[in-house]
């Protein structure tokens, strides 16, 4: 009979076939990856733009271009399209980050067409009404207004800055007066520039077949629209400045800590050890951070590590919201753990159940079309499809050494080289 008492052995898998998506270099100089998956009727159309706000003469430009989009076009008003795609039982979905703008529809597979028929108007041909624009800035500037009384939000913002500089296209951040600088004709010119055929990637995901895929190659292969971009725009080098950043917020109850600095890129050798060691440190809930400064000593509902992935470059940052009186105790406890993985061998229980977490993330990521997609749009975007990714990181996994942990601990977390952000009623430092 099983023993429920007793803790199942764990065993980490020895291999993962990570699925291929096919391949199609369409006419109009966009790209299609198939990932015919699933035992569901649905499906998922993600069109990838290289039309992040690094791109963009002014702030917001990108973010408004891509949540205005189903705003209106040159056919159809707002509340025709929200009507057609509730009557086809679709959703889509826009977002716009530092480096890409992405449109996502999902759809049952019986009726892509019809999906992808509207679709078509919303990204070949957004008019940007300027009634919507007037209701987007006008919320977005309220918004914004709210966030900004945020320690949280304050300390990201400070953070990046800090990193990267306040000019640089990472570092740089909106605020409310940029609202009342966007106009319908600054989303035309940023879309007829940036969100065109050239250059972009169409992922089909889910139970598709032929007629779906045919679909697709219908209204987004065939023609070309707007300037695409072929070379990516290289941003320039990040400018840091380090050492310790206090921003007073008088009377909040809770300070905000952000520890980071900039680390090697997914290519880099190091990368897929040292996703390993962020993990131990403070990458799940049974991290050293959470155990230490939730768990036990109470200073924060959560705390965690994180590897901030962009096109040209990648951020290690320290993130929580702590009591305000435990500021300063809460920054002692975060570099004692720092510290302990610099000097102390990783006990081998904790590896081993670390590398069972980060395998069974592994397998998580493609489990399913949708997170098969998720998972290829991340190759896309900062790796150009380097599949060598994730079998470097699954090796790591596998034969990470307690020596190797402690040589990187050494290497990428040096206190000098960190910035130390805290926002909060009262200067810890």
């Amino acid at each position: 009979m099983l023993n429920r008492a007793q803790q199942p052995p764990i065993k980490i898998t020895d291999n993962i076939d990570i699925p291929r998506p096919k391949f199609i270099n369409l006419n109009n100089g966009a790209r299609l990856l198939i990932i015919n998956e699933g035992d569901v009727d649905v499906c998922r159309v993600d069109i990838i733009f290289d039309a992040g706000s690094r791109y963009q003469n002014k702030k917001l430009e990108a973010t408004a271009t891509a949540s205005l989009l189903a705003e209106g076009t040159a056919k159809y008003s707002s509340h025709q399209i929200a009507e057609y795609f509730d009557f086809w039982g679709s959703f889509i979905g826009t977002r716009a980050d530092k480096d890409f703008t992405k449109v996502t529809a999902f759809s049952l597979t019986k009726y892509l067409s019809q999906t992808l028929e509207r679709l078509e108007h919303i990204v070949k041909e957004p008019t940007y009404p300027t009634n919507e624009v007037d209701v987007w800035t006008s919320r977005g500037k309220q918004n914004l207004t709210v966030e900004l009384d945020k320690t949280s939000t304050l300390a990201r913002m400070e953070l990046f800055k800090c990193i990267y500089g306040e000019n640089h296209p990472y570092g740089m951040f909106a605020m409310p007066t940029d609202y009342e600088k966007i106009s319908s004709d600054n989303l035309l010119s940023f879309h007829a520039n940036n969100l065109g055929s050239v250059g972009s990637t169409i992922i089909l995901s889910g139970k598709v077949s032929d007629n779906q895929i045919s679909a697709v190659v219908k209204h987004f292969g065939e023609t070309s629209w707007g300037k695409g971009r072929v070379n990516t725009l290289q941003v320039e080098e990040s400018s840091p400045t380090l050492g310790k950043v206090f921003v007073s917020k008088p009377n909040a109850v809770q300070s905000a800590i952000r520890i980071g600095r900039e680390i090697c890129q997914r290519t880099h050798s190091d990368s897929s050890d040292l996703s390993i060691l962020n993990t131990i440190l403070g990458g799940y809930f049974g991290s050293r951070l959470m155990k230490n400064i939730r768990e036990d000593k109470g200073y924060t509902y959560g705390i965690g590590s994180y590897m901030v992935s962009l096109r040209d470059s990648t951020m290690l940052a320290i993130t929580a919201e702590v009591g305000a009186k435990y500021t300063k105790d809460a920054l002692t406890e975060i570099w004692k753990e720092v510290n302990k993985l610099k000097t102390e061998p990783v006990p081998l229980a904790e590896l081993s159940k670390v590398q069972s977490h980060l395998m069974g993330e592994v397998l998580r990521s493609f489990n399913g079309p949708f997170a098969t997609a998720d998972s290829i749009i991340g190759l896309i975007n900062y790796n150009n499809l380097d599949y060598s990714l994730h079998d470097r990181l699954i090796k790591s996994i596998k034969h990470i050494t307690q020596e190797r942990l402690m040589q990187l601990a050494n290497e990428w977390f040096d206190k000098d080289l960190m910035v130390e952000c805290v926002v909060g009623p009262e200067n810890p430092f």
